[in-house]
């Protein structure tokens, strides 16, 4: 009885560590079929497209990684960060774009691609930017503001209409009332001229003699 019990704990402990070895395996394998590619940046100081000894790691530059047209994962650069890597890659083709900013100006290769193998740690060409100073950005950012910006209009369009036809009306309405007033001053001349009085004498009744010098004669009879 001893004896079987004692065999079957044997088969037992020899299953799992046969199971033990082969998920260690897999893992191992898993591991070593993943690769990973790099990336590293410098401040172009004389913006002449490389590296000096005194050119150190640029900050602040962006950096996407995709395959097959999608962006699988993206970084930002550090401060006196030399190097950067995208790991855990399965074998293919990858695009690394370094993204524009108005903060740097690249004066390298901007993107690249690349098709890794397994367990493949590839280091991309360093990227080079010059760093745009604070008050170059200020002016850059200004102009470009300038030269979007419409001139400046007094009065939005319908305004300008609203004003227009206010004018007319008001030009008119002056108009009318001048011609009113005119109208006016003719009409109370002629009533004037009618009711004042006739600078000759009415012609004398008839049967009655006329004056003496009056009518520029001797007086007849009539």
């Amino acid at each position: 009885m001893l004896n079987r019990l004692a065999g079957v704990l044997l088969a037992i402990g020899l299953l799992w560590n046969s199971g033990a070895q082969r998920v260690a395996v897999g893992q191992g394998d898993t591991q070593s079929s993943t690769g990973a590619i790099c990336v590293a940046t410098f401040a172009d100081l004389n913006a002449n497209g490389q590296r000096e000894p005194d050119e150190t790691a640029l900050a602040g530059i962006n950096v996407n990684l995709l395959t097959g047209g999608v962006i699988i994962a993206t970084h930002v650069t550090a401060m006196d960060e030399d190097r950067y890597c995208f790991e855990n890659l399965l074998p293919g083709s990858y695009r690394v774009v370094f993204t524009d900013s108005p903060t740097y100006r690249a004066t390298t290769g901007s993107q690249a691609s690349h098709a890794l193998d397994a367990g493949e740690t590839f280091t991309l060409d360093i990227f080079g930017a010059f760093p745009v100073p604070l008050d170059g950005l200020r002016a850059e950012v200004a102009a470009q503001i300038a030269a979007t910006k419409k001139p400046d209009e007094p009065f939005a369009p319908s305004t300008r209409l609203f004003l227009a036809t206010a004018g007319a009306m008001m030009v008119m309405v002056f108009m009318i009332g001048l011609g009113a007033i005119l109208l006016g001053i003719i009409s109370s001349r002629q009533r004037a001229r009618k009711r004042a009085p006739s600078s000759h004498p009415p012609p004398p009744p008839p049967g009655r003699l006329t004056p003496p010098g009056a009518g520029g004669g001797p007086g007849k009879s009539w």
